[in-house]
Order: structure tokens, then sequence, then C-alpha cells
């Protein structure tokens, strides 16, 4: 296991400024101490060095982050199980870890499915920056399940309830599909009807999700592992991703990056207490897509799993005079459309 009050809770690193085809960050190399611990170079910069009872700082990740990966070659460490210990602090902290030649006994003692990820990914997938980033939220989100008591009592994850209106169909659907295991539904019209259904809630947390928003498979289970591993009551998303259907493409307006100590997340991602949701006023608010101040006591979770969708002209000429990067589609949008509307609104 991972000890999260040791591991820093700032996240990974998005390479929200990287572009595809810019020149690739370089690698980082992992080697093996004489005591057996784990030396992380660059060159002749020494970036890290863990010991069997050591936990990576704040201020190696911050170096660490720098770097587009951590190689680590066949038996580096003292043994299977030291490595994989090495590897799952890496992974909780969402450094990704190239190692094409791991050991098959460190894949099994990861699990399944981070052994998984850590023995797939490639040189190709670390220099692309979307697909980098993909990877790296895919193998915290299992490290955080898998290594760390960021989901409570493994026995036991906590409970969630989504108070969500009854006519979002859209939203109801985003919600089936969740990959949380213990989320219930609960309908709720109006204010009244919200704040009825905040203080009769019996789950240990709730969240409202709004029509506008479009809500990825992960979105609960991804609010739930942020908070436990952030260490604050309420997390949340910064939303800076608009999907322009009219487009079919994706554009991310500037700002901050996530995952991170926030004090202001958008009100419809929002995760906390029924009694953290009442006191900040969710269920009363006017624009549930607003964002909402939550002072010292928020964490944003990357902003992957939630996306505005911009339906009218309106919408989609406001996104777009946003600026930031265009990601994903189908490509029948230049990469410099969105950046003229900034230049010239």
């Amino acid at each position: 296991m991972v000890n999260t009050a040791l591991v820093s809770p700032v996240g990974f690193d998005a390479f929200d400024d990287d572009v595809r085809g810019d020149r690739a960050r370089p690698l980082a190399q992992a080697s093996t101490t004489p005591s057996g611990g784990l030396r992380i170079r660059a060159g002749r910069a020494r970036l890290a060095e863990l010991d069997r009872a050591s936990a990576l700082s704040p201020a190696q990740l911050t170096e660490l982050r720098a770097y587009a990966a951590v190689e680590v070659p066949f038996g580096a460490a003292a043994g299977p199980v030291e490595l994989a210990g090495y590897l799952r602090q890496l992974l909780v902290a969402g450094v990704p870890v190239l190692a094409p030649d791991l050991p098959l006994v460190v894949r099994r003692l990861l699990g399944p499915v981070l052994g998984e990820l850590v023995a797939t990914l490639t040189y190709a997938t670390v220099a692309d920056p979307d697909r980098r980033e993909r990877w790296s939220v895919a193998a915290r989100r299992a490290a955080l399940r898998a290594a760390t008591a960021a989901a409570g009592v493994a026995s036991s994850p906590p409970s969630v309830t989504a108070i969500v209106s009854p006519g979002d169909t859209g939203v109801l659907d985003d919600l089936r599909r969740q990959t949380w295991p213990a989320l219930t539904v609960r309908p709720a019209g109006d204010a009244a009807e919200r704040q009825r259904a905040l203080e009769t809630c019996t789950t240990e947390l709730v969240t409202l999700p709004a029509a506008g928003l479009r809500y990825a498979p992960e979105h609960v289970e991804d609010l739930v592992l942020g908070r436990g591993y952030g260490l604050r009551p309420i997390s949340g998303v910064r939303v800076r991703r608009t999907f322009l259907p009219a487009l079919d493409v994706t554009v991310r307006a500037p700002g901050l990056p996530s995952e991170r100590p926030a004090d202001s997340l958008t009100a419809a991602t929002v995760l906390g207490s029924p009694a953290d949701l009442l006191a900040l006023g969710l269920d009363r608010l006017d624009d549930p897509l607003a964002p909402v101040d939550v002072g010292d006591d928020g964490y944003a979770v990357h902003d992957r799993g939630v996306c505005r969708v911009a339906r009218d002209p309106g919408e989609l000429d406001r996104a777009l005079r946003a600026g930031g990067r265009q990601l994903g589609g189908s490509g029948r949008v230049d990469a410099g459309y969105a950046s003229y509307f900034a230049r010239h609104s």
C-alpha cells in the first residue's frame, strides 16, 4: 500500500502546454542503489532516491514532472516486492513508468489492471501529449484503487447519491454507465426538492450532475478517489473542455491545470457530504454550470471526464472565442480555427 498522506497530493502534469509535433520531453532513468533502493536520474541530475521506507516528496515530484516518463530497466531495485512498491508510488503520483521488460512477478504484484497498463506503455504513447495524458489518468486511477486507501475500505467503498432532474435524459444515461459500484440516482426537480433530497440523503457522499455537461463513465469514481487522495472534504472539476457537435470537435479553454487543491469548482461536478453541499447552497444555484467557491476545502480532479456541450450558435461562438486548444474530433476543423476567434474577439 502507498501512504497517501506522504505521497504528494498534487496530481499529475497533463502536459497542457505540449502540442503534438513539438520536440518530445526527455525521459528520466531509474537504477538500483547499493542498498537496494531506487535512484532516478536524468543525465547527471539526480531527481529522486527512494529507500525501502521513504516516499516521494513534493519537491521530487516537481522535478520528475518535467520529464515524459521514468524508464525502469529489468532487475531494478532489490527484488520484485520492493520494485512493485516503488512503481506504485510513481503511478499514484501520476508519473508514467516505461518498463517494457517488467518481470511477470512484479506485474502480478501490481494487480491485473495496473500491471497490464505498465507492461503495455510504449515510447510512442509517452511522446504524444494526448495519449500520454489518457494513459496517466487510467494508470493513476488503477493505482489509487489498488494501492491506496483513497477509495475507502476496499470491501465497503463509500456510497454516492446523484441527485438529478428527472427530465435530464442525457445525464441519466451518463449515470447508468458510471463505473463506481455504489451509486444511487435520486430524481429531484426544483430547488425545494433538491433541498429535501440533500436533507434526507442517507449516503456518505452526494453530487448534483446537471444537463449541459457530458460525464465520462469514470467521473464519479474519479471524484471519490480524488477526494480521498487529496485529503479534502470536497472534490470536483474545473470544466475547461467544450464539445461542439456542429463541428465534431472539442476545444479546451486556457486556465490552471487540474489535479490539485482548488478553491473554485464547477457546481455540477462537486462531490461532498450532504451537509457540505447544503452549506455551499448547491441546491439553490440558478446556473449549475457556474463555478462555486469552496474555499480551502476543494480538490480538483482531472478535466478529461467532463465537458460542456455547446449546441446553439451562441454557445459555439463563446467556446471558440475562449481560445485554447482543439482536442480530438474528426479533423474537419483546422487547429488554428479556435485561435482565430481568440485573436478577433
